[in-house]
């Protein structure tokens, strides 16, 4: 798997809402930071157990991506985060931009950048 790939198999696998499937995208040491995580996701297993919860808040989950640049075993993209809560009470929608970087097919580091501000209190 490459960085364009990767990119695509991360997007996908949350709208499908596969925790599995995006922390088998991931190196052992593999690395996903969101500034709306508490602390950074390092492996397999804690990047599942931290987008698992994140996955219930939301239905109808769409990432179109706007753009996506790879040089090498990097990808940059610009995306969107369309979604309905779970709960029903609203929409959860956002841009953001994401930077992928693989070795050996896998992603050794998935660094999320957007405004936090419409979502800490």
């Amino acid at each position: 798997m490459d960085a364009r790939e990767a990119t695509r198999a991360v997007c996908e696998a949350w709208e499908r809402g596969d925790a599995e499937g995006v922390a088998a995208l991931f190196a052992p040491d593999g690395r996903y930071e969101d500034p709306l995580f508490p602390e950074v996701l390092v492996g397999p297993d804690a990047i599942r157990e931290g987008v698992a919860p994140a996955m219930a808040d939301f239905s109808d989950l769409r990432i179109p991506i706007r753009h996506l640049v790879c040089e090498g075993d990097v990808a940059i993209c610009e995306a969107s985060f369309l979604s309905e809560l779970a709960s029903g009470e609203g929409r959860f929608d956002f841009e953001f931009a994401m930077v992928i970087e693989v070795r050996d097919g896998r992603i050794t580091r998935l660094c999320e950048f957007f405004d936090t501000h419409p979502f800490v209190p």
